[in-house]
């Protein structure tokens, strides 16, 4: 570079900067009210998750936002609220594995969970954990896995109702073993886990966090974790897939889903503000306390995991014959 070159420089530079600065388009922020719609009643893991990370939206954004729960037909009213909704990303979907999978057993179906949403961040997976009547004649899982083969016909696995996550996971269970076992549905997890208790019924593969307290009190016997990989908040307890059923995993998740047209620059800070979130320690602390196991994936990491979850079950679902039912 001569010397005519290296003192214009600068100048080039310096007009150059406030037009590339002007040329940026405005970042996207919503212009009233924000609402997070659970699919489920308050108290459940997709509302605590919701209701975690709510604040930290609202500071990233500049909008109130308050968290409606929009419950039944096993989270289809809910999902489909939003999916009617303005694609404009002042409303998103807590969804939830149900918001998949429910639609799957409905004729017809009250909306296409993948066609009618913009899938955002995988924000969370809940564990299971499976567990058993106090006085189940086994004490390990693979003692269970035993006494169920042996015993066709004679043993019962519980869950919140037709079509809810711990009953997919027992009939995953079934196709993957041909165990003879016989469905028994609760209006909830926290009856099923009191007719468990009682002996009523015999086992069941429920979300961690429904089923923790009654573990740490040592009501109920823990015998495996339904994930593909052994757990920070139960590092000692086996997997399934480790022990007794190769390339079994169960386990429900919290997913951010906007209506299906929403723009690139709308999802994208609604991801980014997301996993923002999420990353906060309050967050970590209490989301890890509640036996969530924190993700915050991209938009591409939420279509995979949609997809690989929708082909699993939905092949558990037709094979199976299953039709929701609401309890």
């Amino acid at each position: 570079m001569n010397r005519r070159q290296l003192l214009a420089a600068p100048l080039a530079t310096g007009l150059s900067a406030p037009a590339a600065l002007r040329a940026q388009p405005a970042r996207w922020a919503p212009s009233r009210q924000m609402s997070l719609v659970v699919p489920f009643p308050a108290g459940g893991s997709p509302d605590v998750l919701t209701r975690l990370m709510a604040p930290h939206v609202q500071a990233a954004l500049g909008q109130s936002v308050v968290v409606e729960n929009r419950t039944g037909a096993g989270a289809t009213v809910g999902s489909s609220f939003v999916a009617r909704q303005p694609a404009d990303g002042h409303t998103i979907l807590s969804a939830t594995i149900s918001s998949l999978t429910a639609p799957l057993m409905m004729t017809p179906p009250p909306y296409d969970p993948v066609r009618d949403f913009r899938h955002l961040s995988l924000l969370a997976v809940t564990p299971t954990v499976l567990v058993v009547r106090p006085d189940f004649p086994a004490r390990t899982v693979q003692e269970w896995h035993e006494v169920i083969q042996r015993n066709p016909g004679r043993f019962t696995f519980a869950s919140g109702g037709v079509g809810n996550p711990a009953h997919l996971a027992g009939e995953l269970y079934r196709a993957m073993t041909r165990a003879d076992i016989t469905h028994i549905a609760f209006r909830g997890s926290a009856p099923a886990l009191v007719e468990l208790r009682a002996g009523r019924v015999d086992f069941a593969v429920l979300d961690l966090p429904a089923a923790t307290q009654m573990i740490l009190d040592r009501a109920i016997p823990a015998l495996a974790v339904g994930m593909g990989e052994r757990i920070p908040a139960l590092p000692d307890l086996p997997t399934i897939s480790e022990t007794v059923v190769p390339g079994f995993e169960a386990y429900s998740w919290v997913m951010w889903w906007v209506p299906a047209n929403t723009p690139d620059a709308i999802a994208e800070r609604l991801i980014e503000t997301a996993n923002a979130a999420l990353r906060q320690p309050d967050v970590q602390q209490r989301g890890q306390q509640a036996g969530f196991l924190l993700r915050g994936t991209d938009a591409a990491g939420a279509r995979g995991h949609v997809a690989a979850e929708g082909e699993k079950w939905g092949r558990i679902i037709r094979e199976r014959r299953i039709t929701f039912q609401e309890g």
